[in-house]
C-alpha cells in the first residue's frame, strides 16, 4: 500500500505542475463550459460518455504534451531545430485531439443550440 500512496502522491504533484500551464487552464475553461452545457441541455448518456472521452483525451494529451516540453528542455537548454520540432509536434498532437472535439461538441451540442434558438 505504500507503493500506491507514493504513486499517488507523484501523480497528485504533477497535476498541481500542469495546472500551472496557461493552455492547460484554456483546456479546464473549455472543460467547464462543456460540463455546463451538457447539464443545461440534459444530454443523453451516450453524448456524456463521448464527451467525457473527448475531454479526458484533450487534458490527458496536453500533460503528456507539458511533460514532453519539460524534458527537452531539460535535456536541450541551446536553441535547436529537433528541439523546436519535437515541442511543434506534441503540440500539433494536441491541437488535432482539441479540433476532433470541437467538431464533436458541435456535432453534439448543434442539434440543443438550434432548438434553443428556434423556440425563442
Amino acid at each position: 500500500m505504500p507503493h500506491f500512496i507514493d504513486s499517488l502522491s507523484f501523480a497528485l504533484n504533477g497535476l498541481k505542475l500542469v495546472l500551472k500551464e496557461k493552455h492547460f487552464k484554456i483546456h479546464l475553461i473549455s472543460t467547464l463550459l462543456v460540463l455546463s452545457a451538457g447539464f443545461y441541455f440534459h444530454i443523453s448518456t451516450t453524448e456524456w460518455f463521448v464527451v467525457l472521452i473527448c475531454i479526458s483525451i484533450v487534458l490527458s494529451l496536453e500533460t503528456i504534451n507539458t511533460a514532453i516540453e519539460y524534458f527537452v528542455d531539460l535535456v536541450e537548454t541551446n536553441q535547436n531545430p529537433k528541439a523546436g520540432a519535437i515541442k511543434d509536434l506534441s503540440a500539433g498532437a494536441v491541437l488535432i485531439v482539441s479540433i476532433i472535439s470541437v467538431i464533436i461538441a458541435i456535432m453534439i451540442f448543434g442539434k440543443y443550440i438550434l432548438d434553443l434558438l428556434t423556440t425563442v
